[in-house]
Order: structure tokens, then sequence, then C-alpha cells
């Protein structure tokens, strides 16, 4: 039952379909007998946070030189006003320079995925996934790689929902959340994960992209969902490969071209602002994949699930 326009949405229950139709985003990297696994990182993802603290640096820069050069130009400056002057460039640069190493110290030697492993025969869910730590001491610390398995019986799924507003639009981003209780008798969450964050834009698709979880684990559902296959996406190896997936650069151009012909014209005609975005974006991808680091399911959960079925 949809409930508000943002906030929580809707919560699912596991006897009743959460939409008319599964779908998996093609989210899904393997099958095992009685068990699927999502990856947890999206492709294309990488990069873009690091960008993103490099644009809001860039800007904060300019800022705080536009006000310097304008109070070095002002003959008699008050007391107060140097002041106010030290304290904001102080501010504001302290944060832009925390937020930028946040933002690259999120994208480097980040695991190579942070999976999820739906397996029906054991009600058990199984996550590998980087703990993020706040504060300027842990910034430069290395930030530990966690291995959990959850109860299926004590997991509960919501629809949540934020409002963006830049001033002259008003966007929502939809999320499918996953809440791990605490035990049978104590409802406090203890744990939480999403599943295709970053993908799913409308509350069509996170019903449906948890109708396909659903359906696997309480009615016996398939693996991957009719229409969907299972990814094969393959990491860049170079640095012209992050580049040309970040915009219509190589042989990517052919595709960008023959799938998005008057994009691509838009992109050639603002050369000098799309360049500099996708090399800079290909940039820290390149090294986000350099920096990355492998992860294995232990013995136990790769005994629990068996042996993954071969590719097609």
């Amino acid at each position: 039952m949809k409930e508000s326009i943002f906030g929580i949405i809707e919560v699912y229950k596991k006897n009743v379909p959460a939409a008319p139709a599964a779908i998996s985003f093609n989210l899904i990297k393997n099958e095992f007998a009685e068990a699927i696994e999502y990856k947890g990182i999206i492709e294309g993802n990488r990069g873009v946070v690091a960008f993103f603290g490099f644009l809001i640096f860039i800007v904060f820069a300019f800022a705080m030189a536009h006000l310097i050069s304008y109070e070095r130009q002002r003959k008699y400056p008050s007391l107060f006003d140097l002041s106010m002057t030290v304290f904001f460039v102080t501010v504001f640069s302290t944060f832009a320079v925390y937020f930028f190493l946040k933002c690259i110290r999120m994208e480097l030697f980040r695991p190579e995925d942070e999976p999820i492993i739906f397996d029906r025969k054991n009600r058990k869910v199984y996550r590998i996934f980087r703990e993020i730590e706040p504060g300027w001491r842990r910034l430069l610390k290395k930030w530990p790689v966690k291995a959990t398995i959850h109860d299926w019986n004590l997991i509960d799924a919501e629809h949540h929902a934020t409002v963006n507003a830049d001033g002259s639009t008003i966007s929502r981003i939809h999320t499918l959340i996953f809440l791990v209780r605490k035990s049978r008798t104590d409802s406090t969450i203890v744990d939480s994960f999403t599943l295709g964050n970053g993908m799913l834009h409308g509350e069509v698709t996170v019903s449906a992209v948890y109708e396909h979880v659903r359906k696997f684990m309480e009615e016996n559902g398939p693996h991957v969902p009719t229409g969907d296959v299972l990814s094969d996406y393959k990491k860049p190896a170079t640095f012209l490969e992050c580049m040309a997936r970040t915009g219509p650069y190589g042989e990517t151009l052919k595709q960008w071209w023959r799938n998005a012909k008057y994009l691509t014209i838009l992109g050639f005609i603002f050369f000098l602002i799309t360049f500099p975005i996708a090399t800079f974006v290909g940039l820290f991808s390149w090294l986000s994949y350099s920096t990355a680091t492998p992860i294995e399911w232990s013995s136990e959960i790769r005994a629990a699930v068996g042996p993954p079925a071969p590719k097609l």
C-alpha cells in the first residue's frame, strides 16, 4: 500500500505479490542449484562519486579564490570583515577538502564487487560489503571488507523514496531496502542493505525487482526472470577502455551513433564540456578499477550454495 511521496512508500509482504511481473535489471551475476547471486556495484558507477567530489572541490576553490580576491581589492576592510573572510575560507575549504578526499577514498581500494546471494534452500542471505567509517582519522585507514549471513525469515523489504529539488524541477530517488531484525522476538533493526541502488528509477521497477527475489525465495520461482539474462559484465582492463565507457569514444562511438544519434551529435556540439567530464570520470574510473581488491566467498558459503552453474 502506497503511503507517501517520500520516505517509506511501501512495506512488502513475503506472501503477497509485489508486482504483476518480475525483473532483475540484469543484476544477477551467478546462479546456483538453489541460490542466485546479485552484483552490488553497478557497472558505470565507478568514478562518478570521485568526479562529483572533484567538481564540488573545484566550485568551492573558485568561490574562495573570488572571495579572497574581493577582500584584497578593498582598501580599508574592517576587522570584522577580515575575520568573517578568514572564517568562511577556513570552514568551506576544510569541508571541500574533506568531501573530496572522502569521495576519492570511497572509490580507491574498493572491493571488485559487493555481491548478495539469496539461498532459498537454507533460507539465508549472504553479503560481502565494505564498511565505510566516518571521520578524519578513518579517512586514511583501511576500511574493512566484511561478510555476513542473515536469516531470510528476519528480513523485511521496503520501498523508500527521497525527494530532490534543484529550484526548477523535483524528482524522486527510489531505493529497495532490506531491513534485518535482531531475532523473531526482537524487532530491533541490526542491519540493512539495498539492491540495485541507482538503477531503480520508479515505483514499478522497485516492486518488480523485489517481486523476483520474493518469488524465488518463497514460491520456488525461476533463477532469472523470463526475458532477462545473466550479467556478463567484464571490468575494463585499460584506461582507454574506461574512457570508452564514459562517452562516445573509441569503439563505443559506433554504438552511440547507432542507438542515440542525436545525443551523440549534442555531445560533439558541446565537446568542450562533455570531453573534460568524460576524461575525468574515465580517469577516476580507471583508478578505481586499478586499485580494486578481489573478493571471495568463504568455504562455508561455497559449501552451502554449491558451485555456480556454467554461463551459456
